[in-house]
């Protein structure tokens, strides 16, 4: 760090200026380009602690996988004890695809994976919510007082039981987070005091930076509360959607799981569909670019069909250049457009898959063979 004497001795006021600019030139072409909108690819899958190899543990723990995969695919924590839920959950083996045990440092646990397309079709028989694969990944600028009363940024090299709780629930619930890196390209557009007071202008744009769909913010605080006395108050921008909440705990270290939780409602409740009503039909059009054969479109209306709120799918008018589609659709238009844009397949020629969509226009895409 240049000192204030070699700063004073040496270098002019608008020296410090250009070198300070010139500097945040040279390390901004060095974008963090690790983050970005995620597929979550074991969405129908869970790992949980289990005490032997027995039969009985062995059915208690794909139990408690089951309803971890719930809360994943609802959001809703509740709905475990969802009536339709329990029944499915006492045959259990009926949706089970394959489980595994493994060892880490003395803990077996068992993953069990279930069958998702089993899963899809309970919950829009119970017009449950469903969250898909395509979730918004957020960048976490969250600021804490350290013993001597500095507010410091939690960074991506943070070790701290904190930091290690927030990384393994948003694991197990799905919820792809970063933490920044806190290097000298973020020093130059952002510092504590911004996180700290919510100052948005300055978070967006170091944001920019690690390319990811939204951020939070947020700062852990002691209050006057002898049962819990820290709290977490948090604020989420993704896209045009924008959502806040609070939470508390007995000490800083245990803030993350229920942080977690109340995230992860958030966001089902904003992202989730439902099966429509199937009284309430409606249209939608939709144009797809560039289908290159025959064997694609089969491959768009398969994926179409296997939305929950679609009862039909017709091709207007086939094209490699445009395509038009007509879709039937229970329930309301944008639930739909909401799951196209989420999903990451078909994707959007005009706007990004956490913006909302525009019903006005004919929406246009274009199919992701990659996926």
């Amino acid at each position: 760090m240049l000192s204030k004497s070699y700063l004073d001795n040496d270098m002019s006021k608008s020296q410090i200026h250009y070198f300070a600019a010139s500097l945040f030139f040279l390390f901004s072409l060095f974008k963090v380009t690790g983050a970005e909108a995620r597929l979550i690819e074991n969405l129908y899958s869970a790992e949980v602690a289990v005490a032997s190899q027995s039969s009985s543990d062995r059915q208690q723990a794909i139990g408690q996988a089951f309803d971890r995969v719930i809360k994943k695919l609802t959001g809703q924590t509740e709905l475990a004890g969802h009536d339709a839920i329990q029944r499915a959950k006492r045959d259990v083996n009926n949706y089970l695809v394959q489980y595994g045990y493994s060892e880490n440092e003395g803990q077996r646990t068992l993953t069990a994976t279930f069958d998702g397309r089993k899963l899809r079709a309970l919950l829009a028989e119970q017009q449950l919510p469903y969250w898909g694969s395509r979730r918004p990944q957020l960048m976490l600028w969250i600021a804490k007082e350290n013993s001597n009363g500095q507010r410091v940024i939690i960074d991506s090299n943070s070790e701290s039981v904190f930091t290690q709780q927030l990384r393994f629930f948003a694991q197990q619930y799905s919820i792809p987070i970063q933490l920044p890196l806190m290097d000298l390209t973020d020093s130059f557009t952002i510092n504590a005091t911004d996180v700290w007071g919510r100052f948005l202008d300055p978070v967006r744009t170091t944001t920019e930076r690690y390319g990811t769909d939204g951020l939070l913010i947020g700062r852990i605080i002691r209050q006057d509360n002898e049962e819990k006395p820290w709290s977490l108050n948090w604020f989420v921008e993704v896209g045009d959607d924008r959502f806040s909440g609070e939470v508390t705990a007995t000490s800083p270290d245990w803030l993350a799981e229920p942080l977690v939780e109340q995230l992860m409602a958030q966001l089902a409740k904003q992202y989730s569909v439902t099966a429509g009503d199937e009284n309430v039909r409606n249209t939608l059009m939709i144009k797809v670019e560039k289908l290159s054969s025959l064997n694609r479109v089969l491959e768009l209306e398969a994926f179409l069909d296997s939305i929950v709120s679609v009862s039909d799918v017709r091709l207007l008018e086939y094209s490699q250049a445009m395509s038009e589609f007509e879709i039937v659709v229970n329930g309301p238009v944008d639930q739909i457009l909401q799951a196209i844009n989420l999903d990451g397949r078909l994707v959007s020629q005009e706007l990004g898959p956490f913006v909302a969509a525009r019903q006005t226009e004919t929406p246009v895409y274009r199919w992701n063979e990659s996926r």
